[in-house]
């Protein structure tokens, strides 16, 4: 049995969408389904494909034009020698898999298994990409979304019979600090030791909500008894309008996972200011480490938090929905924080483990 995966997000790419694709995969695998990756990389100039254990991967170079690269992509994939024993084309994150995969799931008479995530139908729906997207569904004989809402817009644009609400899966395990790493928990906290320390995580990108965020907290009347930490990539612009704000913020770079076990550690409060968003790890990472978690009440983060009993819900275009939220979550005694991060923990180390993740699939494609 054999998939083959073409996706724009895989290792090296950074981002919970390359994690989610290396976490399936390897699931994947270790269920015995073979897996031949095509990763579009914008950072490589030449084809290649090389072996894998139960697959292989081949990159595939991204070129300033997408009708050129997807041409040439198409070209090399119709070369591919393990296509005979492909059962499913799988389009897994980013525009170029949404369109290349309906039309290569046609050429090589493989059906389509259509996985959306995130901003591959936020974002797309609204834009010139609808067409491409909505053509893919379609031609999809399988979709899953990682949020109840998405699978339930999909049903009522396109009336899919095969559309499935998967959530995504975590090793709880994978997230507490190993000996070693209590040191770089204690120097990150002795950064800010007199405050509580508020951190974001992720691509910070404008519809992640970090400006609204940061504006808002600027008028929190208890904001000088913590620190913003923002964790990852941030564009200069959104930098320096952040830097003009009269909060305590931190920058860090983007880091590994090892290093992010640390800052998770270090964390008072995990915020998720998203717009809009699918089931982000971050969520799941966080309550992993046992953090109280904020996050805007949209997409996959409404599935898994219950408002004021595992985790706290804001309305990200209500600025005072956030204002409330940060009054209540201050004023909780030390002991009812406790609590509400260890009911988030539990519930992602029973319902949100990866054989769960994994098995849903299996089930619904009868693998």
């Amino acid at each position: 049995m054999s998939l083959l995966f073409i996706t724009q997000h895989y290792h090296p790419s950074k981002g919970g969408m390359a994690e989610s694709c290396d976490r399936l995969i390897r699931n994947f695998r270790k269920h015995k389904i073979d897996v031949h990756i095509v990763h579009f990389n914008n950072r490589k100039t030449k084809f290649h494909t090389e072996a894998a254990v139960k697959g292989s991967y081949s990159t595939v170079p991204v070129y300033h034009s997408e009708e050129f690269t997807l041409n040439l992509a198409s070209q090399f994939i119709q070369e591919l020698p393990m296509l005979d024993e492909i059962q499913y084309v799988v389009a897994f994150g980013g525009h170029l898999p949404i369109v290349l995969g309906p039309i290569i799931s046609k050429w090589i008479d493989k059906e389509l298994i259509t996985l959306i995530r995130g901003n591959d139908f936020d974002e797309a729906i609204f834009s010139k990409r609808r067409e491409a997207l909505l053509y893919t569904l379609h031609q999809s004989k399988f979709i899953f979304t990682v949020t109840s809402e998405k699978k339930e817009k999909i049903t009522k644009l396109i009336e899919h019979p095969n559309v499935y609400f998967t959530q995504n899966g975590i090793d709880c395990n994978l997230w507490k600090p190993a000996k070693s790493q209590l040191p770089q928990i204690s120097a990150l906290k002795e950064l800010s030791k007199e405050k509580k320390r508020i951190v974001i995580i992720g691509q910070l990108k404008v519809k992640k909500g970090i400006l609204e965020f940061s504006n808002t907290f600027s008028s929190f009347n208890y904001k000088e008894e913590y620190e913003v930490w923002m964790v990852g990539d941030i564009e200069e612009s959104a930098k320096d309008y952040i830097d003009q704000l009269d909060i305590r913020v931190r920058f860090f770079p983007f880091v590994n996972k090892n290093e992010l076990i640390g800052f998770y550690h270090a964390a008072d409060i995990v915020m998720i200011p998203s717009f809009y968003d699918g089931m982000p790890n971050v969520l799941l990472e966080a309550g992993a480490s046992k953090n109280v978690v904020i996050a805007s009440r949209v997409g996959g983060i409404k599935d898994v938090i219950e408002h004021e009993e595992d985790g706290f819900l804001f309305n990200p275009l209500k600025p005072s929905s956030l204002l409330e939220v940060l009054i209540k979550v201050h004023k909780l005694s030390p002991e009812n924080k406790l609590e509400i991060a260890q009911r988030l923990f539990d519930k992602i180390n029973n319902e949100y483990t990866q054989e769960k993740e994994i098995t849903n699939y299996l089930t619904k494609l009868q693998l």
